[in-house]
């Protein structure tokens, strides 16, 4: 087993060392080396999260390492002469047979050979910081055969995830519909795809352990992968960082005198069939709030129980066409080139680029003022789409 097992729930920081060892051994990411020479090999570190010994990490992934028999370069680096020689010392106190033992591991490892993983594990006891010169070479692994044992368990887990199969402690907090819920709330209260679309990154503070401040029961990264598994969504980067407060005397500037907080950060993007639940989430809580009529001799738009008069001085606006083109199809997503020609523009007419992007701006802002909806027109400076959590579904 990868796992200690797939029915067990495990922590985010557990769950994070898994699937990035995978992700890593198997090139779906790479690492990129700020101070190393740029390789095909990754670090132990790699695969934390928050705050974890590397101890912690190397038990973590011991098991499965066995399993499918990795071999681990152990790469020189800072104090690994004087570490060595501490290690040696170590082992002369030791029986015959496994001084015989852990000194061949050292000559290995001072020769520059990959060890077994289970090597790694004997002479740690005489030389614990070696879990900070561990490498791991992807490309010396079989790959083949490993990736589809990782896979598997993996896949199976998060099956078990979704369907609610894990054992649990804390009653129903991992339900994964509870799970979904929360990121849903968290995505919508932050209005990550009014300000960014599709692909936004979620910032959000954590524990040393990786619990999410403001909601610890939240299995954050679980949750998103198992989306990505279902298809909602494309899990693109997760990593920590640290912030340090600002500086008091300097606010351009951060005072690293002062305990840093510590950030999770991961970059989504999102696919139609979790853009159509936030959507139908959003009517469910927001059941009045949803376009209702367009009087097109009057000019009037209404929608959420108010009446927009988009009429200004008897003239037709531009706002006032674009709403009248997007009427014509509400499922379609409408090109600038499209619209213009449907005002009646031929393809070499000299007009602004931007006359269809103002006129977008100036209707949500009228609506804004009036009904106090943002967001009714999706648009940038090309596309334009009647936002569809504001049309209501036929049932």
């Amino acid at each position: 087993m990868i796992t200690d097992s797939t029915n067990k729930h495990l922590t985010d920081q557990e769950f994070f060392t898994h699937i990035k060892l995978f992700k890593l051994l198997f090139n779906h990411e790479t690492v990129e080396n700020d101070y190393e020479e740029a390789d095909e090999t990754f670090k132990l570190s790699d695969l934390k999260i928050g705050n974890e010994e590397m101890g912690t990490i190397y038990n973590r992934i011991n098991l499965g390492s066995q399993i499918t028999n990795l071999k681990v370069l152990i790469k020189k680096g800072y104090d690994f002469d004087k570490q060595t020689v501490k290690a040696k010392e170590e082992i002369q106190n030791k029986a015959e047979d496994e001084k015989k033992k852990l000194t061949k591991i050292i000559g290995k490892i001072e020769k520059g050979k990959n060890i077994e993983i289970n090597e790694v594990s004997a002479i740690s006891w005489v030389w614990y910081e070696i879990y900070e010169h561990i490498r791991f070479t992807p490309s010396e692994y079989k790959i083949p055969e490993i990736e589809k044992i990782f896979k598997m368990e993996i896949d199976k887990y998060l099956d078990n995830f979704i369907n609610d199969k894990l054992s649990i402690v804390k009653h129903n907090y991992y339900k994964f519909e509870n799970q979904k819920k929360v990121l849903i709330k968290l995505i919508e209260e932050d209005k990550k795809i009014k300000l960014y679309g599709n692909n936004f990154i979620i910032r959000e503070k954590i524990s040393d352990n990786c619990l999410v401040v403001k909601s610890p029961d939240f299995a954050i990264i679980q949750t998103v992968y198992a989306l990505e598994k279902m298809d909602y969504l494309e899990v693109v980067e997760v990593w920590d960082e640290l912030q340090y407060p600002r500086n008091n005397f300097d606010q351009a500037g951060f005072d690293y005198n002062k305990t840093p907080e510590k950030y999770l950060n991961i970059n989504l993007v999102l696919k139609q069939p979790f853009i159509d639940e936030l959507n139908e989430n959003f009517r469910e809580g927001n059941p009045k709030v949803y376009f209702e009529k367009y009087d097109s001799d009057k000019k009037v738009l209404k929608i959420a129980g108010k009446s927009i008069s988009l009429a200004k001085k008897g003239k037709e606006t531009d706002s006032i066409k674009l709403l009248e083109t997007l009427l014509k199809d509400t499922d379609k997503t409408w090109w600038n080139d499209e619209i213009l020609e449907d005002w009646g523009y031929q393809t070499n007419d000299e007009t602004s680029k931007n006359k269809t992007y103002h006129a977008g701006k100036g209707l949500n802002k009228k609506i804004k003022d009036v009904a106090g909806i943002e967001d009714f027109i999706e648009h940038t400076t090309t596309e334009f789409k009647i936002n569809p959590r504001y049309l209501k579904v036929d049932e």
